[in-house]
């Protein structure tokens, strides 16, 4: 009987980390992602079109973009995710997305899986005319 209380703490105390640990995982971006696409992938034919964007003006122009994808690719299940900037960064980390490529559109397949992602970038016309600005 004694080895009991002593053992319980220890199993409450290990019960409240995994507790502790799963509220946080599910509060997590990389949770939310990829719990949305595996459920759009699920009633999809083909897979999911997940399009990522910080709300503001350019969602609505990455709600078009997702539109046409979805024309353009029949059988994809659409999936529009427009964050609050101050969660936008935590979002583009779990994507491995570097700064200044959103809105981005990525590609799963059936199961889940990441096949092929376009995501915005500069002009190779302002770079090499900022470098043009720097060698004169």
């Amino acid at each position: 009987m004694k080895s009991l209380f002593k053992r319980t703490p220890l199993l409450v105390s290990t019960v409240l980390a995994v507790g502790a640990l799963t509220v946080f995982a599910k509060n997590s971006p990389t949770f939310d992602i990829h719990t949305s696409v595996i459920l759009k992938a699920a009633q999809s034919e083909k897979g999911v079109i997940l399009v990522l964007t910080e709300r503001g003006d350019i969602a609505a122009e990455a709600a078009y973009l997702l539109l046409a994808q979805i024309k353009q690719n029949e059988g994809y299940a659409p999936l529009f995710i427009a964050v609050e900037s101050d969660k936008v960064a935590g979002y583009r980390n779990a994507l491995r997305l570097p700064s200044e490529s959103l809105p981005a559109v990525i590609f799963f397949n059936k199961s889940g899986k990441e096949i092929v992602r376009v995501v915005a970038a500069k002009s190779a016309m302002a770079k090499s005319g900022q470098l043009q600005d720097r060698v004169s």
